[in-house]
């Protein structure tokens, strides 16, 4: 199955004119909050459904949940994508994902008991609507931009009096420590589908002896949270330093079109989660950078049995324990080191890989929605 193409395009700097079909959203009045005895329906206003999107794929198993546990699950999408789209890529997302998708047209029209902004223009968009309304926090997004007037509109909805809800603790983190806040932030378990990503026994004990090391690396082209630019300049220094120390690197980055040219390694392009298994069970080590809040492809890794490599510049030791990961900083010099030292330690990474298997036990679905229940359960309804 192929997804379909979004339309949306990326988001031009210094045009107001992007948000022309919604200006009349855009105000500072604060929110209202309305809550029903026996709210049933739910609604996450995003932006249509995009194809190999980690947050949407997020949304939609969250949503799914919901459903199987009695909500009416809605998709509003606030952007223009005609339904059967927001479908065929929610399909293509998440396979069996439940829920209904609703286009734009349906915006001003559409009810619901409770509503969840999932990316900051949506808080705007959903604050003053009749009911509750509840902020899916997956990144602290006024890092999404150089500091400026997006950075500002996005800082400022975290003031705006929505009920926060933090994926991981590092959103909530940086909330309580950069906003003016009023309204509740809560915190919910950042989860894996480890059945999508089955566990395989590797050979630590050939590592001693690999002059050729294969290197599994996710990053977004269009997405300075993901360091496309940083990775590409340390793992091209590092492949030299390697080289003196007779240890070929290879690398197949994804995540990325396969029409950019990175400059060194191959792009295996965007990958679909078979592609991903199979990437991650042939490879030896794993990067996913992340610079804001975390990503599902680190534990997308581990979950693999693949050994993952983080940097401490990142949020990883706010997901990860100690002893599941090799903790490097974004450098050649130390990522070479780590991954010199690691090929000398395979009975320390046969530790480590399952430690990180054990470790993702405690991080599945089965309690990201108990967190999320925990939230609803505990909302006091008012008449």
């Amino acid at each position: 199955m192929k997804p379909v193409k979004s339309k949306v395009p990326a988001v031009p700097m210094g045009s107001i004119h992007f948000y022309d079909d919604i200006l009349k959203y855009f105000n500072n009045k604060p929110a209202k909050q309305q809550i029903k005895k026996g709210f049933k329906t739910i609604t996450f206003v995003t932006t249509g459904i995009i194809a190999y999107d980690g947050g949407q794929t997020t949304m939609l198993h969250l949503g799914s949940l919901l459903n199987e546990l009695g909500y009416k699950v809605y998709y509003l999408s606030y952007v223009p994508q005609s339904r059967a789209s927001m479908v065929k890529n929610a399909e293509f997302n998440y396979p069996g994902y439940r829920g209904t998708c609703v286009d734009v047209s349906q915006l001003d029209k559409h009810k619901s008991d409770l509503w969840v902004a999932t990316l900051w223009e949506s808080a705007y968009i959903i604050k003053n609507k009749p009911g509750y309304k509840l902020y899916f926090v997956q990144d602290y997004e006024p890092y999404f931009y150089a500091f400026g007037d997006r950075y500002q509109l996005a800082k400022r909805t975290y003031e705006l009096g929505l009920h926060m809800i933090s994926l991981g603790p590092w959103c909530a983190k940086m909330i309580k420590e950069n906003s003016n806040y009023s309204s509740p932030i809560d915190e919910i378990n950042f989860p894996v589908d480890l059945t999508d990503y089955p566990f395989e026994k590797r050979g630590f004990k050939k590592y001693e002896n690999k002059k050729t090391v294969k290197l599994a690396v996710y990053t977004k082209w269009d997405s300075p949270r993901r360091a496309p630019i940083n990775i590409q300049l340390i793992l091209q220094n590092t492949q030299k330093l390697l080289k003196k120390k007779g240890i070929e690197l290879k690398i197949t980055y994804f995540g990325t079109g396969k029409s950019k040219i990175f400059i060194n390694g191959k792009n295996a392009g965007k990958l679909t989660k078979p592609e991903m298994v199979d990437l991650y069970h042939k490879s030896d080590f794993g990067i996913a950078p992340s610079m804001t809040n975390f990503s599902l492809v680190p534990f997308e890794m581990m979950s693999a049995g693949l050994p993952f490599i983080d940097f401490e510049e990142g949020t990883g030791a706010y997901f990860l324990e100690p002893n599941t990961y090799l903790s490097t900083k974004m450098n050649e010099y130390n990522l070479t080191q780590t991954i010199a030292q690691a090929l000398q330690q395979p009975k320390q990474l046969k530790r480590m890989v399952n430690a990180a298997a054990d470790h993702l036990q405690n991080v599945t679905w089965k309690k990201t929605i108990t967190d999320f229940m925990g939230i609803l359960n505990g909302l006091e309804p008012i008449d």
